[in-house]
């Protein structure tokens, strides 16, 4: 039992970062255009209290072809070096495609949409140093999220959360070939850098689960276009830890394009 909640530690949240940094003003269109911001940046701090130690640096990068849009998150080391990569494809603001490529541990897995009469989600994840893919299936559920889709459901929602409502989603878990049920919650309203905002709760929707993984949290505008500001939690970047990786909480701060 105790590896069982070890492993849920350790391994249930491979957030991105990526995941955290866009939103876009929603409020007439149907559908989220994910091509926004076409080019988004920001710097990945250590967590620890009064620490400004810069972890990763981050660029998202949009680009549209016909009803395709391509998404690009890339996590650099300080010295420029690519750490990770997510690479996701939406069309007409439907999930087609999340790839991600830990570049550290030389992981890397796919979660493909498979169209039909009952959709679903094909995954497949193969560990750093092997060469034995494994796979597995699931039916498609309804806010079914990657990381950057998470800002886009924030600001489809905004209304219900603002009125103390909690809103539920399932998340895509590359590693575990699995999506895992959340849900965010407000916490409160806050000041940031004299700006207004809303801090925002993101937590497993299982009581048990909830008390093994830590909660995440996104400090967004509350006015205009409500895009993330801050978040921290889970990076998508891992820490060496002697000869061993391991996952990383830590602070992201984005830089809005002017």
């Amino acid at each position: 039992m105790n590896f069982v909640f070890d492993h849920w530690r350790r391994r249930l949240v491979t957030l991105l970062a990526c995941a955290f940094s866009v939103s876009t003003a929603l409020h007439a269109a149907e559908t989220p255009d994910y091509e926004q911001p076409k080019l988004l940046t920001g710097t990945i701090y250590e967590m620890s209290s009064g620490t400004n130690k810069v972890l990763f640096t981050y660029k998202r990068t949009g680009e549209r072809s016909n009803t395709f849009v391509h998404i690009v998150c890339d996590y650099f080391y300080p010295n420029g070096s690519l750490a990770a990569r997510e690479t996701l494809v939406m069309n007409r603001g439907s999930l087609v495609s999340f790839h991600l490529d830990e570049r550290q541990t030389g992981a890397q897995g796919s979660s493909i949409v498979v169209d039909g009469s009952r959709p679903k989600l094909m995954f497949d994840w193969t560990e750093g140093g092997s060469t034995k893919k494994k796979t597995d299936s699931e039916a498609l559920q309804a806010n079914t999220l990657v990381g950057d889709t998470i800002p886009y459901f924030i600001v489809e929602h905004w209304d219900k959360l603002m009125r103390g409502q909690s809103v539920d989603f399932r998340f895509i878990v590359s590693d575990r070939l699995e999506t895992v049920g959340f849900k965010f919650v407000k916490e409160s309203d806050v000041m940031w850098n004299g700006k207004s905002a809303v801090r925002l709760r993101m937590e497993p929707s299982s009581i048990i689960i909830r008390q093994l993984v830590d909660p995440l949290f996104f400090i967004v505008e509350k006015d205009g276009a409500h895009r993330v500001l801050e978040y921290v939690g889970r990076i998508t970047p891992k820490q060496r830890d002697g000869s061993k990786w391991k996952d990383l909480d830590a602070r992201t701060i984005y830089v809005w394009p002017k």
